[in-house]
């Protein structure tokens, strides 16, 4: 995806990877599925770098390299998926989508 993208994809994806975590999955292993789930939209190589980020430094650092979240908002979500609680982390990428989606 990366940072030049529609918010279309950005609300698409962060309410992906809202229901999945909502499901009890890692939010690691439920960003690579959406990740994987872009890929075969012919979108491959716009994610090629967050996957690397996801596997070398992490979920939230992931979402900020595909253009998902700024600093301010990472900063928040970190201590948001530190906490273990995957509704509350659920709830919070499904709040962010919203607010991607108010701003067109």
């Amino acid at each position: 995806m990366g940072r030049g993208d529609g918010g279309e994809d950005r609300v698409r994806f962060l309410r992906a990877l809202a229901f999945e975590i909502r499901r009890k999955r890692p939010a690691a292993e439920a960003m690579a599925e959406c990740i994987e789930s872009e890929g075969r939209g012919g979108r491959h190589r716009q994610w090629r770098q967050t996957t690397v980020v996801l596997e070398s430094d992490g979920f939230v650092p992931a979402l900020v390299t595909g253009g998902m979240l700024g600093e301010e908002a990472a900063a928040v979500l970190a201590s948001v998926a530190d906490s273990g609680d995957h509704r509350l982390l659920s709830a919070a990428l499904a709040a962010l989508a919203d607010f991607q989606e108010r701003q067109g």
